[in-house]
């Protein structure tokens, strides 16, 4: 009888074994492919920001040319369209690298030299003032 006992309870402990084995690789597969999944995600949100970012580097660039011969009213487009696109890409950038920020940090800038710049040339244009007497022949 206590031959019995010791092989049930010996059954028992390999059964159980047995048991935690299975679950704690099939527990380790799911953990596995969560974290495969959470960095997939990962990395496609940072290909979108970083095509986001190149559209706007992009867009900086084209502008910043088209700026420096801009009306005041064109100009108040474009910095508003920049203003968008910065806030957005703000808001992203606390998950990029330090590297990506930096660049995005460089983005800002020119378009900061180019905001400085057509603002000292508007500010030209509004302080010309400009005296016309218009003489009529009356003859």
């Amino acid at each position: 009888m206590e031959i019995t006992a010791k092989i049930k309870t010996l059954g028992l402990a390999i059964a159980l074994g047995t048991f935690m084995f299975a679950c704690s690789q099939e527990t380790q597969n799911e953990t596995n492919a969560e974290v495969d999944e959470a960095q997939t995600e990962m990395n496609e949100a940072n290909t979108e920001a970083k095509q986001e970012w190149n559209e706007t580097a992009v867009w900086v660039d084209e502008n910043s040319t088209r700026a420096e011969t801009a009306t005041k009213e064109e100009w108040d487009e474009m910095d508003a369209e920049y203003k968008r696109r910065e806030a957005e890409l703000d808001a992203k950038s606390e998950t990029w690298d330090e590297n990506a920020k930096q660049e995005w940090q460089q983005v800002k800038d020119r378009w900061n030299k180019t905001e400085n710049k057509v603002q000292e040339r508007l500010k030209k244009v509004d302080d010309v003032d400009v005296d016309v007497d218009v003489k009529t022949n009356k003859d």
